[in-house]
């Protein structure tokens, strides 16, 4: 989950940043601060949905209690 957050949040740091380098003009410090903050919000952002669904799974797998409707 982490690594695939880690790499999410490379690429889109990256894009983000090229944009606003060859397209925007910006300077390569801003298309720096810019990269770290989208590729640390896109990891954080995937990472914690991953995690989010992994927990729905485990309870919807978990639940024996309720009745099927095969038996």
């Amino acid at each position: 989950m982490a690594f695939a957050g880690l790499l999410l949040g490379m690429v889109a740091g990256l894009i983000t940043a090229s944009i606003g380098y060859i397209a925007l003009d910006l300077s390569i410090l801003v298309c720096l601060l810019i990269y770290s903050f989208v590729g640390a919000l896109s990891t954080l952002s995937v990472t914690l949905f991953a995690h989010l669904l992994h927990n729905r799974s485990s309870e919807w797998e978990s639940n024996s209690s309720h009745e099927t409707a095969v038996g």
